[in-house]
């Protein structure tokens, strides 16, 4: 029997570390209210990473970068917010609406598509996230 998930706001340490994580991607050129440098800075990181010109322990900075700065964008974008979810497979960061429909987990987003290699994903994804959170294209 599945029990329903439990949403908590973000502590302080974890603002801290969404709002470090934002502060060192614009120091990387990438912008929360530009997706298509969080595109950009996916893309050509893995690029990078896979030809050899960038270590691949850069990788899971990578993830968690463009997963941040990819959730802040949401955020602002579709009026949802960051949350911890705790339900039976576990304790992760969200970002959700209001009356938790709608739930959307940027870290696992983004780690899937580079473990495919997928790239070019960045844009369709957040049309798709704004189409499911207020019911059109943006």
């Amino acid at each position: 029997m599945s029990t329903a998930p439990d949403y908590t706001p973000l502590s302080d340490g974890e603002q801290q570390w969404i709002a470090g994580h934002v502060e060192y991607g614009r120091t990387l050129g990438i912008e929360v209210s530009d997706p298509r440098s969080i595109s950009q800075f996916f893309d050509s990181s893995f690029r990078a990473i896979e030809s050899g010109e960038q270590s691949p322990e850069d990788a899971n900075a990578v993830v968690n970068i463009v997963a941040v700065l990819l959730g802040e964008h949401l955020c602002d974008a579709s009026n949802l917010t960051w949350s911890i979810v705790t339900d039976e497979f576990g304790t992760d960061l969200c970002v959700r609406g209001p009356d938790t429909s709608k739930v959307f987990f940027p870290q696992s987003s983004v780690a899937k598509r580079w473990e495919a290699g997928e790239t070019g994903w960045v844009l369709p994804f957040v049309s798709w996230v704004n189409e499911q959170v207020n019911g059109a294209p943006r």
